[in-house]
């Protein structure tokens, strides 16, 4: 798995302590569509890490296959986040 992290969301993950998570969250409309989440904070669920040359990435222990890239950008304005693209989608297929 090739993780590419813009310049701005490595800044974020390392002042966010320099590990970012990623998990599935399900979604409720649009039948069954599994949206990612990520966040340099880990909700309370399992946790692997993965090989990744620019920042530590952690996949929740549910995600069993990888996909060739995560691409990690910096959404908002006010309130930065961090968001995943799992092989260019925003959701897991």
């Amino acid at each position: 798995m090739q993780v590419r992290a813009s310049p701005e969301a490595r800044e974020l993950v390392r002042e966010g302590g320099g590990r970012l998570f990623v998990w599935t969250r399900k979604g409720r409309c649009c039948g069954a569509v599994t949206f990612l989440q990520a966040s340099t904070e880990a909700p309370e669920r399992e946790f692997r890490r993965v090989a990744a040359a620019e920042i530590e990435v952690y996949l929740a222990a549910g995600i069993r296959r990888l996909p060739d890239e995560l691409l990690v950008e910096v959404r908002g304005r006010r309130h930065k986040h961090l968001e995943a693209y799992w092989d260019g989608c925003a959701y897991v297929v």
